[in-house]
């Protein structure tokens, strides 16, 4: 079965006309007896109560509100001001900006529990999805850290969900026979996230690409208004879009969730704890596919790293918790070596809990490199003298992730010209240590 989550990216703070759109989508699913995901941006959270738009609030206190960001596209924007060097510094202040839109949030809608944030158009700062985690919030919605079959996937610590289908240009002209050809193609996957963007209804244009592209165009609160859209093409799309629910609705290959739930079913999981018997299966996996594996449990390449590092110490079992990836490109040997057992074991108090990884690590005379390290441990404590280490990638294939593999947001979208993307990119691959696939799925091909 196909969990389908309704996902609304809620963002325009320019407009007081614009939000009819989330009063008509609101109600609409109301009336169909379906619980929306409406994701915020904190200054539009703000505005509505400028704007004295009750009906709004009250229109979306039936459903569940999640953060669309603090500011959306005002720059500088999430990708803009995390492209530092210094991830502490850049997560500091990416927690400040966005612990103010959940406030405003939370001050509108009273909700105590946010469990989406949802960064706009291809902002996928790892500082943000560290940072988001870190502040309590779940899931990250409208990623490229997910899988072709729509599993979901963690990555630096938060689940991660695609959106799947954006259906606000789609049923302009939608007929019947092409809703259901897409309903199929939902179907193939487990989670299928429907979005859209209620002002995108009411408006001609998007608000951002009037007021913020590249650069703050306008003195805020002096905002250009785009065009309103003829009356009947917005008819046409909440007539289509009740249609699309009612088809859901009585479709049994599909179930229609909310975030919330959604976090409910993941945190069944429970702990995941590694014991030393474990390490036969994790090696014959690894030394199969360099990837997240599945059995004996769902375990990233940091969680196994961490894992053999406390076998090492003399632990008998490791209790799986937060895991970082790289800050740099990690280290590849350029000849064969020979490393003992007792410089593997030596070693492992270089790596730490609650840290971001070390691209390499110090072994008796040499340096090695994190995956020739993992190798090297999960050998040593099958009870091998020493270890023969040939250069080797030490990143797992990202093919099931192009989008991640092949990353590059410098020139791309709202970003300012001044933008250079000097570490986001390359720094979300090195995060791939964290990743790991939904438990409840069968392997991902990649």
């Amino acid at each position: 079965m196909t969990d389908i989550i309704f996902s609304f990216d809620t963002e325009d703070f320019t407009s007081s006309r614009a939000a009819d759109g989330i009063l008509y989508e609101a109600n609409l699913l109301k009336e169909e007896g379906v619980v929306g995901n409406f994701l915020l941006v904190g200054l539009l959270a703000k505005q509505l109560k400028k704007w004295g738009r009750d009906d709004v609030i009250e229109a979306l206190s039936h459903h569940e509100i999640g953060t669309h960001t603090y500011g959306h596209t005002l720059h500088p924007m999430i990708n803009e001001y995390t492209d530092i060097e210094d991830f502490y510094e850049a997560q500091k202040e990416l927690i400040r900006q966005e612990s103010l839109a959940i406030d405003y949030i939370k001050e509108t809608f009273g909700v105590e529990k946010i469990y989406t944030a949802c960064p706009p158009g291809n902002q996928k700062s790892y500082v943000a999805m560290y940072g988001y985690h870190k502040m309590g919030i779940p899931i990250y919605a409208d990623t490229f850290c997910d899988t072709a079959e729509g599993t979901g996937a963690y990555y630096c610590n938060i689940f991660h969900v695609y959106y799947a289908f954006g259906i606000e240009w789609f049923l302009r002209d939608a007929t019947d026979e092409q809703i259901k050809e897409k309903l199929d193609e939902l179907a193939k996957r487990e989670i299928a996230v429907i979005y859209t963007h209620p002002n995108m209804i009411i408006k001609s244009d998007f608000w951002d690409q009037l007021n913020y592209h590249k650069e703050n165009l306008v003195p805020f609160g002096q905002w250009i208004e785009a065009e309103d859209l003829p009356a009947e093409i917005t008819e046409t799309v909440l007539k289509n879009m009740r249609k699309l629910i009612r088809f859901i609705k009585a479709d049994p290959r599909f179930r229609i969730i909310t975030y919330s739930k959604l976090t409910a079913e993941l945190q069944k999981e429970g702990a995941r704890v590694v014991k030393k018997e474990h390490i036969p299966e994790i090696y014959r996996s690894l030394k199969e596919d360099f990837f997240p594996i599945q059995s004996p449990m769902s375990l990233s390449l940091s969680d196994m790293l961490l894992a053999c590092r406390d076998f090492l110490l003399g632990k008998n079992e490791h209790t799986c918790g937060d895991v970082f990836g790289f800050l740099s490109k990690p280290y590849e040997i350029e000849k064969p070596i020979t490393v003992s057992a007792n410089d593997i074991i030596s070693a492992c108090e270089q790596i730490k809990d609650n840290e971001f990884l070390p691209e390499k690590i110090k072994v008796g005379k040499e340096y090695i490199g994190p995956a020739d390290y993992l190798y090297g441990a999960l050998e040593v404590l099958l009870g091998a003298q020493s270890v023969d280490i040939s250069p080797k990638q030490q990143l797992p294939c990202l093919d099931c992730m192009p989008e991640v593999r092949d990353s590059n947001f410098k020139g791309t979208w709202q970003h300012s010209d001044s933008f250079e993307d000097n570490f986001l990119s390359d720094r979300l691959r090195y995060q791939s240590w964290t990743m790991r696939i939904r438990p409840t799925s069968c392997k991902v091909k990649h």
